[in-house]
């Protein structure tokens, strides 16, 4: 294999894994937008449309963590308000923390082959928790209008 066939190779091996991600990426912020427009518009912390503000480049480094806590904000509202609410629900907070966290430190760091992999498996676990919230909302289990006591504000 000469120069030209490596390059060729690594060209197509990362355009390919690029378009991946991407489609990983809509997909996955699919299932967040999906989870938002489950929860009642009175008790949602954003708008289900906001979540594709994470494909700004730049922006997005910012508003990930604002996604992940306002997401979970959201579905901790709708469930309280549906009287489903669990003490110890984190309703993915902790995931999606923890899953920036570690992308974070593979930027910042060399070890990002000991973290993004962790990281991967993270972020499925963290979409998988979103996808099962979703689908218990979509149920409409205890389904009642919320009153506004309900309401959590933590400070975003």
């Amino acid at each position: 294999m000469d120069g030209d066939d490596l390059l060729f190779l690594f060209f197509f091996v990362f355009v390919v894994g690029f378009a991946v991600g991407l489609v990983l990426l809509f997909r996955f912020l699919s299932a967040l937008q999906r989870a938002l427009r489950r929860v009642h518009p009175d008790l949602r912390r954003m708008e289900p449309g906001q979540v594709w503000l994470n494909f700004i480049p730049v922006f997005n480094v910012v508003w990930a963590p604002v996604t992940v806590v306002l997401v979970a904000e959201s579905l901790r509202n709708e469930y309280r308000a549906r009287g489903l609410d669990a003490p110890d629900a984190d309703y993915g907070r902790t995931s999606g923390l923890t899953l920036l966290t570690l992308l974070a430190t593979g930027c910042l760091f060399y070890p990002a082959f000991l973290t993004y992999p962790v990281a991967l498996v993270v972020w499925g676990r963290y979409w998988f928790v979103v996808n099962r919230y979703a689908r218990e909302l979509r149920s409409g289990e205890g389904r009642e209008r919320p009153a506004a006591a309900v309401l959590v504000d933590e400070g975003w």
